[in-house]
């Protein structure tokens, strides 16, 4: 069954895999920001090509996709373990066909994040000005691309993403299994606690065995600065068209780069979600 890793682009995903990735790292492993075939704990991306591929689905056509959520859900459950899928997918209805629902899945974790810090760090990951980014993240129609080309340089949708509250409201009310939500910024003021609320949850739904001196070396082994210096020496297969992938990893940086127009118009699209948030 499906564990999900979701969160709207530049809120927390990668940290919260790779620190899941150093928790169940075995004795005979070393962390590694990509993933080999090697490794025991992984995070695939949902869908990749190399599922779509295995199943002869022709992703060019992002509807080809969308009719076969269950089946490629179906196809990765055959292995009878927990499975860990990394998603910025909102958790959405297409005609017919939801992204998912019980039969596959047995939870998920969301990560929120300001969407004023979200904008800055989503600006820099696509190259875009602050404009142009929050019309992606107020927009309907905004999807999620493959980060890597494939077939003749053809970037395919993976998912739909759309809007920034949106997209926190169709997982916060998703009713088919329990859902963890944990805002970003709990994640880097009180770190121990959150990870260990995470791994409690895991506990509770996936039988995750809860040792503390993992948690501590876990935090310890994907601190920002070690993450980064990591990107810097080998490189970092997610990472698009920025500089850096992991570029500052805090909090509250929108008060010294937003100005006070794209501000405002941040907190009036997305005023009641950033209140109940406490964002505002």
């Amino acid at each position: 069954m499906i564990v999900w890793i979701a969160s709207f682009p530049k809120s927390g995903n990668t940290w919260l895999r790779m620190f899941l990735k150093s928790y169940f790292l075995k004795d005979n492993e070393t962390f590694s920001l990509n993933n080999s075939k090697n490794d025991s704990f992984i995070v695939n991306y949902f869908p990749n090509e190399k599922l779509l591929d295995e199943l002869k689905i022709d992703y060019s056509k992002f509807e080809n996709i969308v009719k076969n959520w269950g089946t490629l859900q179906s196809y990765i459950n055959l292995n009878n373990k927990t499975n860990y899928l990394k998603t910025h997918s909102a958790m959405c209805t297409i005609g017919p066909y939801q992204y998912t629902n019980n039969e596959y899945t047995k939870g998920a974790i969301y990560i929120v994040r300001d969407p004023r810090d979200v904008l800055i760090s989503y600006s820099h990951h696509l190259a875009l000005n602050y404009e142009k980014t929050f019309e992606l993240m107020s927009g309907t129609y905004h999807y999620e691309h493959a980060d890597s080309k494939i077939k003749n340089d053809m970037h395919y949708k993976r998912g739909l993403i759309g809007n920034w509250s949106d997209h926190y409201n169709s997982w916060k009310n998703y009713k088919f299994s329990k859902i963890l939500i944990i805002k970003y910024e709990d994640m880097l003021n009180n770190k121990y606690d959150t990870f260990l609320k995470i791994l409690e949850y895991l506990k509770e739904i996936a039988g995750v065995k809860i040792e503390k001196n993992k948690i501590e070396n876990a935090l310890k082994q994907t601190q920002f600065n070690k993450l980064k210096k990591l990107e810097e020496k080998y490189g970092f297969t997610e990472k698009l068209e920025g500089e850096s992938f992991f570029r500052v990893g805090k909090m509250n940086e929108w008060k010294n780069h937003l100005d006070k127009e794209i501000t405002k118009k941040i907190e009036k699209k997305f005023e009641r979600e950033m209140k109940e948030l406490g964002y505002l």
